[in-house]
């Protein structure tokens, strides 16, 4: 993480902004917080560090992108077990003025209300998916806070929408898991699949070993050679090997494979009759200034 986007840690339980703030903070010798309460929703993604946090009378020890969402007026306390790790997190906090607008406009960005506030459930362990996924749209909006761009205003917001939406998916989600109902296809699973996928800012191993589940390497056609064809073929998860009309094309004919023999052939007698010019040329210099 960039060291200017951290935030020096301090004390104060108000916002300054009217809709939301954010903070990413990493300290080592950080003292442990009071028991507390705010107005404003406080959203903090675990990075690093051996910390339990207490809400509503309820202790949680905090993994590596755990989520803890905590609501308006409910007290909640950050006690740090050993300083020995840096205590290191995205904090978000978020008007109910701002939370607000943004239900009138979606109630799906009101959707955490149910098992955040009515069934009192705060802590979420994300998978390393769905963990980074969240993490990388917090950090682009830590990034639209700090750098001044053209719509920084209607920039940040969007920004800080994308987060809450995401998280209320994850919540939606984990309420509703995905099963594959009577009438629907495979084919359907590996859709929702790719809608969940849909913004990503980097393809991970992990996201790779979402949408793939093997990968076939072929033969060479021909064997110990330098320069050859080989064919490899790529499976999915729930669809198996795609093909459609583009991968059709994409897959050479045997003419044409044909010629990329010959091709190859040609490069490898011109590399020779290449390196045979050079070597008479050298010859013919070195005898030149022998005479």
């Amino acid at each position: 993480m960039k060291e200017k986007l951290r935030t020096e840690f301090n004390q104060r339980q108000s916002m300054i902004q009217p809709d939301f703030e954010l903070y990413y903070y990493t300290d080592t010798n950080l003292q442990s917080v009071n028991t507390h309460k705010h107005d404003y929703y406080e959203i903090l993604f675990f990075l690093e560090g051996d910390v339990s946090t207490i809400v509503n009378g309820e202790s949680y020890s905090l993994e590596p992108g755990d989520l803890l969402i905590v609501p308006p007026n409910v007290f909640h306390q950050t006690k740090i077990n050993t300083t020995k790790v840096p205590y290191r997190r995205f904090t978000l906090w978020i008007s109910t003025a701002f939370y607000q607008k943004m239900v009138h406009l979606d109630p799906s960005f009101g959707y955490w209300e149910k098992p955040v506030v009515e069934e009192k459930k705060y802590h979420y362990h994300l998978d390393n998916i769905t963990s980074y996924n969240i993490q990388s749209k917090i950090v682009r909006l830590l990034e639209s806070l700090h750098y001044d761009e053209f719509g920084k205003h209607a920039y940040e917001r969007l920004c800080c929408s994308d987060v809450m939406l995401s998280i209320n998916q994850l919540l939606y989600e984990q309420d509703h898991p995905y099963e594959l109902k009577e009438g629907q296809s495979l084919a359907q699973r590996f859709v929702k699949l790719t809608e969940r996928y849909a913004d990503f800012a980097e393809l991970t191993p992990a996201i790779l070993n979402e949408f793939i589940s093997r990968i076939e390497v072929h033969e060479r056609d021909q064997k110990r050679a330098r320069y050859a064809i080989q064919h490899i073929g790529i499976y999915f998860n729930h669809i198996g090997k795609f093909e459609n009309e583009l991968t059709q094309l994409a897959e050479p004919t045997e003419q044409e494979i044909k010629k990329m023999r010959e091709e190859i052939e040609e490069a490898k007698r011109e590399k020779s009759r290449a390196y045979h010019r050079e070597y008479s040329k050298a010859y013919r210099a070195k005898n030149i200034e022998k005479q």
